[in-house]
């Protein structure tokens, strides 16, 4: 069977942000069975490690794997990922964690490690370098260790080609995996002033890379007046509080945390104004107000 795109074509439209997201769901890898015999056993035949490669559709903005082990060399389990996700509710942001901890997976009964890798790391995990004391990297939010049965979600890597390492941990019984991949990608539709104002916080971000607060702010308000953004208002009041205007910029960051709850990939776009306050922290370590606000933020993203 080919790949194919699950019938999920959902067009959700907010009428105070008049926003159309499409959204589909993508079967990567269909449902497949591996075989992983025992590290000491593969030795004599067979192979304790494999990847997959995970070639991501363009608007991916998360995706999943889920897997369940069993003994034996054969047979494969119905993960049904693809009809499971593509029947739940999608919001705004995106399927959440709570969505996302619906699906069901068959239990496991031996144990796997699974790794996210880029195509550097794959060559070295699948060389087992980390048996002769060399060392592979992984990205840890892809990655599980010692685990029967898994659902996985990753939304910080969501564009360009990635694998996923397959190793089974024991050195003498071997497992047979039963794993299936599946993107979800997002399309906007947007208003010629949301592609305005875009344009106007982008410049405006420039100027704050820059050191030009004011002209950040600028921006930032004409940005606003075409359509509030609330990336843009973060920005906003981050570079408020760069100007000591602490009691201001708690005010912005109020209405931007407004904004971003109702528009698209908040998730998203709280990880990334929270990286702004840090990565501002690194360099300004005694700066007022940043760390009570990044402190709101994250209570935020539990909402």
């Amino acid at each position: 069977m080919n790949k194919f795109l699950i019938l999920v074509l959902l067009l959700l439209a907010n009428a105070v942000f008049s926003q159309e997201v499409i959204k589909k769901s993508y079967q990567i890898i269909e449902p497949r069975s591996i075989y992983l015999n025992g590290g000491m056993r593969s030795e004599f035949g067979g192979k304790s490690r494999t990847y997959i490669k995970i070639d991501l559709p363009p608007n991916t903005v998360e995706w999943y794997y889920s897997f369940s082990t069993s003994t034996g060399k054969s047979g494969i389990k119905n993960l049904n990922l693809a009809l499971q996700l593509s029947s739940l509710l999608f919001d705004y942001s995106g399927i959440t964690s709570k969505i996302a901890s619906k699906v069901k997976v068959p239990e496991g009964s031996s144990s796997l490690d699974v790794y996210l890798c880029d195509i550097e790391n794959i060559d070295l995990f699948y060389k087992k370098v980390d048996n002769n004391g060399g060392i592979y990297r992984y990205i840890r939010e892809g990655t599980v260790e010692n685990t029967k049965q898994a659902v996985v979600q990753i939304n910080d890597v969501t564009t360009n080609t990635w694998y996923l390492g397959l190793k089974n941990p024991s050195s003498f019984d071997g497992v047979n995996v039963s794993i299936e991949v599946v993107a979800i990608t997002a399309e906007i539709h947007k208003t010629p002033e949301q592609e305005r104002a875009e344009l106007y916080g982008g410049i405006g971000w420039t100027q704050f890379e820059n050191g030009d607060y004011l002209k950040c702010i600028e921006y930032s308000d004409k940005a606003n007046a075409e359509y509030e953004l609330g990336w843009v208002t973060a920005n906003k009041g981050l570079a408020q509080l760069m100007l000591g205007k602490e009691s201001i910029a708690m005010d912005t960051y109020v209405n931007a945390i407004t904004l971003i709850k109702k528009q698209p990939y908040s998730e998203y776009v709280f990880k990334e104004v929270i990286k702004d306050i840090d990565n501002v922290l690194i360099r300004y370590p005694n700066i007022k107000g940043a760390r009570e606000i990044k402190k709101i933020i994250e209570l935020q993203q539990q909402y």
